[in-house]
């Protein structure tokens, strides 16, 4: 602390005519009190909880890209990016379980990793999700009713392949 008197007077030196001093008075120096509060980084907080990708849906889409993804997790925040393999994307916050991102083009099909990043650190290498890109080229009609035929609940005397009929009545259940 340090002591102050205050001088009013019509000129710049104390020494002319004084129009009023003040009593001596103690200022505080508050300037460590005053500072606007430090924005945590979430990167930095030791305490702050990893985020991590549960689910991706969904989890596949064309290699020319731009399809809309939900990626499904836990501790998401803004500002976290997602990468598809070696490529970075923004993402949009949904909710703290939930981000929004448009898949980036590949120029092969197959399945790639996909992690988060915030600030050069990336989250998720241990576990990362799992996004197929599939060819335009490959979609036949035939291929897309083998891909059907995977998702209809087998049975013991069911037949090896099922006629196209019955994959198109039993998915549509």
């Amino acid at each position: 602390m340090r002591r102050f008197q205050v001088v009013i007077s019509n000129q710049v030196s104390v020494e002319g005519p004084l129009l009023a001093v003040s009593d001596n008075m103690f200022v505080h120096n508050n300037s460590k009190h005053g500072r606007r509060a430090k924005r945590l980084d979430p990167t930095e907080v030791p305490f702050a909880a990893t985020p991590c990708i549960k689910a991706i849906s969904p989890s596949e889409g064309w290699t020319t890209g731009g399809s809309t993804v939900i990626i499904v997790g836990d501790n998401f925040f803004d500002g976290l990016q997602v990468v598809f393999g070696t490529m970075l994307v923004w993402s949009e916050l949904i909710t703290s379980h939930a981000i929004r991102v448009q898949t980036p083009p590949r120029h092969i099909p197959g399945v790639v990793e996909v992690t988060l990043s915030y600030k050069s650190k990336q989250f998720c290498k241990g576990a990362p999700g799992r996004f197929v890109y599939v060819s335009l080229n490959e979609p036949t009609i035939d291929y897309g009713f083998q891909r059907l035929a995977k998702l209809i609940p087998r049975h013991p005397g069911d037949p090896e392949k099922l006629p196209k009929v019955s994959v198109i009545v039993f998915s549509s259940v």
